[in-house]
């Protein structure tokens, strides 16, 4: 049952407002099912919009971009981090599904900073997994 409950959430994801990247940006399959195991290994089976999420963020660092690499490259774009929120309060488990591949380590250090107020559900904190988009450029 856990099995066909994990599969009809994320078959429905989408229309529950996963973040999705920008167009022409697809999203990284092998990430995205690695990110479903572990949601099934840890057993969270509700996923929030990032509306949702960054209701309940208290402290967000930014994402630092780094020297030589990207610098000299002069890349922008959006990166999809998907992660989950613990119940109390912590990103775990995040994971870039899209975006461009010299901005995702620099975003998912930044994201797995993050501290949230716990999702409460019938009044007790429950962990929840959700993705939220972030913008970065490098001037």
């Amino acid at each position: 049952m856990k099995a066909s409950l994990i599969v009809l959430l994320l078959s429905v994801a989408p229309v529950l407002g996963i973040a999705q990247p920008e167009p022409g940006q697809p999203l990284d399959q092998v990430a995205l099912k690695e990110f479903q195991q572990q949601l099934f290994q840890d057993h969270v089976y509700i996923w929030v919009g990032s509306k949702v999420a960054e209701s309940l963020l208290t402290h967000r660092v930014g994402p630092v971009m780094p020297g030589s690499d990207v610098a000299g490259a002069r890349i922008s774009g959006t990166v999809t981090i998907a992660f989950e929120i613990t119940k109390d309060g912590k990103a775990r488990h995040a994971m870039a599904v899209s975006g461009p591949k010299l901005l995702r380590p620099t975003v998912l250090a930044a994201v797995k900073q993050w501290t949230f107020k716990p999702y409460v559900l019938n009044g007790e904190p429950t962990t929840i997994a959700t993705s939220i988009s972030l913008t970065v450029s490098n001037f």
